[in-house]
């Protein structure tokens, strides 16, 4: 049967057909040749070309096996000629207007250009080479005009890539994810493991001997991608609710919008324990069964959220009613967007003044915010203009193109609070430099006055000494952040060291008097982490989130007890601080990766997908991904529905016409090109 969210979206998205239809005749052909503009597509099936003829139906069966087998959702669309219109960028642009997200696909075929693009979303969970395998079968049956063969190459390529399980890594694509997590089923498990029986891999079963049902059936490297994949989902969820939230708030005030805030505070405290079990998964070994435990607990607690966010949907739709309100928002994004940009101006000085006066590691954390921000916030304009335009014949639409805009000022706006939070942080790093210098001094002296002689820890003394000397040289020209983080690992290794040696009342007034240093600095650590992860929601995975997490955790349990118990409140803000570095170079390594393989932005100006998603309607939560059916949007539209508009892979060899016409700035991967 459908799928519920695939349903659903369709009937949230109340798809137009292809409007902009031009009528030319070609020479050579005598015949009419009609040049369709790209826009939202009428139905998974779009033949104006008219080439599908009495093999239609076939067709349908294919993309309905696709559908009902997997998360995907395939849409063709064949038509004459994409005009001046380069065959990705029509591609991406009717995939956006449509409303597609990160499970659909879409193959765009231009029959007289001979010509071909395959649309898909950043975040698809398919390999390059098992999207290359799929275009490369696509394309062998459009050189012999073959057009329904192509189709239907595709949807069987894309069906068989997501239950080929491979080596039992998440890799290769895995169908199974709980649809409406809350009980909703679960997506093709039978077909799953019917697949794998055949190929002679076991299942887990239940206690009695019973096979196992849902995610409980899964081998454990699966079991382990799917947990994985739900607590980034689920977060992507919360942060944008939490945005979402917040622009209800400024309309409808606190009172109104307090039952929202209520779910979202239980769903933040929720995920924070999904994040600390797989925190502990990661902190070392594990025997199996305990690790399968703790793997089925973090998708229990995953599903417990998303059913939580999804039940409100339908009240925070009818609050916000964007449709109605669409030429007000617009309005009011396009002013946010104006005083965002009256920022820049100052946000750039100050950022010269810092690269005058540090070295670039110590601004790596912000290294090309103003030029990000500035990208996000044309791509806003562009989407105001765009929906201004479609307010009077498609509020649809025009609340689509409002929800990009208003992310992208979103998130511009955050970009360069960083700028300016990395200024104050830098300007504070010397008095912090200066305190730690003290108290690593009164350790030195401690070493002396109570283990002159112990070998351990005058090695540790030796490196604190080291750690010392390296701060007089490079403070003034240096990273202090680098500084900080080197006198920190110092005095934690010497306290260790001298602890056997410390009376206990000495060592907690010790620890009391750098508690609120240590603190501060994990705060500062945990900001400055949370602003790159937020800004890069689409590219970040799980391990920088779950070190993100656990270092939240750690510097909230040391605040809750730095006054009863200075010295374990000051061991968890040491070590919040450490996870919170860990999780900012996790996440820049995969900020980077993403971007060497041109993975990146978006027209809407915003990567992560925005805090408003889908076709259907707000999102308020809803994880989406497979993870949600709906969220809090409306419509049944999930938040990966978000995800087309600003992360879709496509690509053609056709280079771009003299007319530009691409939706800017996406990164293009998977098929496409002549044929």
């Amino acid at each position: 049967m459908a799928l519920p969210r695939r349903a659903a979206r369709a009937l949230a998205a109340g798809f137009a057909a292809l409007t902009g239809l031009v009528a030319l005749t070609a020479p050579a052909a005598g015949r009419v040749v009609r040049i369709e503009e790209p826009g939202r597509l009428a139905d998974e099936i779009t033949d104006t070309a008219g080439v599908l003829g009495s093999r239609e139906a076939a067709v349908a069966d294919a993309l309905d096996r696709l559908a009902r087998e997997t998360d995907l959702q395939l849409f063709v669309a064949f038509v004459d000629t994409f005009g001046d219109w380069d065959a990705a960028a029509w591609a991406e642009e009717a995939a956006i207007e449509s409303g597609l997200g990160r499970d659909d696909v879409l193959l765009a075929v231009a029959v007289g250009d001979r010509a071909y693009a395959i649309s898909v979303d950043d975040a698809l969970d398919l390999t390059d080479d098992q999207l290359d395998t799929v275009a490369a079968d696509v394309e062998d049956a459009l050189r012999d005009d073959d057009w329904a063969g192509a189709a239907i190459a595709a949807a069987d390529g894309y069906r068989l890539a997501a239950l080929d399980d491979g080596d039992g890594a998440s890799g290769g694509g895995f169908p199974w994810l709980p649809v409406g997590l809350g009980g909703a089923g679960v997506v093709a498990l039978a077909a799953l493991l019917g697949h794998r029986r055949a190929s002679g891999a076991g299942t887990p079963a239940a206690p009695g001997g019973a096979p196992a049902t849902g995610p409980a059936a899964l081998p454990t490297a699966e079991l382990t991608s799917v947990a994985a994949r739900g607590l980034v989902a689920v977060d992507d969820a919360l942060k944008a609710s939490e945005q979402e939230l917040g622009f209800a708030q400024a309309q409808f005030g606190i009172d109104a919008t307090a039952p929202f805030a209520a779910v979202l505070a239980t769903g933040k405290q929720t995920l924070a324990q999904a994040f600390a079990l797989r925190a502990q998964l990661d902190a070392g070994d594990q025997p199996e069964p305990r690790r399968r435990e703790l793997l089925l607990e973090i998708v229990r607690l995953c599903e417990e959220v998303d059913a939580a966010l999804d039940a409100q949907t339908a009240e925070f739709a009818r609050l916000r009613d964007l449709q109605a309100r669409a030429p007000q928002v617009l309005a009011e994004i396009r002013q946010r967007v104006g005083e965002v940009q009256g920022r820049l101006p100052t946000a750039r000085a100050a950022y010269e003044q810092l690269q005058a006066r540090y070295p670039a590691s110590a601004l790596a954390s912000v290294a090309g915010n103003l030029e990000e921000a500035e990208r996000l916030l044309t791509g806003a304009l562009t989407n105001v203009d765009q929906g201004e335009a479609a307010v009077a014949g498609d509020r649809a639409a025009a609340v689509a193109r409002a929800r990009l805009a208003e992310d992208a000022v979103t998130r511009a706006g955050t970009l360069l609070d960083s700028v300016d939070r990395a200024g104050t942080d830098l300007a504070e790093a010397g008095s912090r430099i200066d305190a730690a210098l003290a108290s690593l001094a009164q350790d030195l002296a401690d070493v002396d006055r109570l283990a002159a002689g112990d070998a351990a820890v005058g090695q540790a003394a030796a490196r604190a000494r080291e750690a010392v000397t390296a701060a007089g040289a490079e403070r003034a020209a240096g990273d202090p952040f680098a500084v900080l983080r080197a006198l920190a690992e110092a005095e934690a290794a010497l306290d260790a060291a001298l602890a056997p040696a410390r009376e206990h009342a000495e060592q907690v007034a010790r620890d009391r008097a750098r508690l609120d240093t240590a603190l501060a600095r994990a705060a500062s650590a945990i900001a400055a982490t949370t602003a790159v992860v937020d800004t890069h929601l689409d590219v970040v995975g799980a391990e920088p989130r779950t070190r993100l997490a656990e270092a939240t955790r750690l510097a909230g349990e040391a605040e809750r007890v730095k006054d009863t118990d200075p010295t374990a409140a000051l061991n968890g803000a040491l070590a919040a601080e450490q996870f919170a570095m860990s999780a900012e170079q996790l996440a820049r390594a995969d900020i980077d990766r993403a971007r060497s393989v041109g993975s990146w932005g978006g027209s809407g100006g915003f990567g992560s997908g925005g805090s408003w998603g889908g076709s259907g309607g707000g999102w308020w939560g809803g994880s989406g991904g497979g993870w949600s059916g709906g969220g809090w949007s409306g419509g049944g539209s999930s938040r990966s529905r978000s995800r087309s508009s600003s992360s879709r892979r496509s690509s053609s060899s056709r280079s771009s016409s003299s007319r530009s016409r691409s939706s800017g700035g996406r990164g293009r991967r998977g098929g496409g090109g002549r044929f």
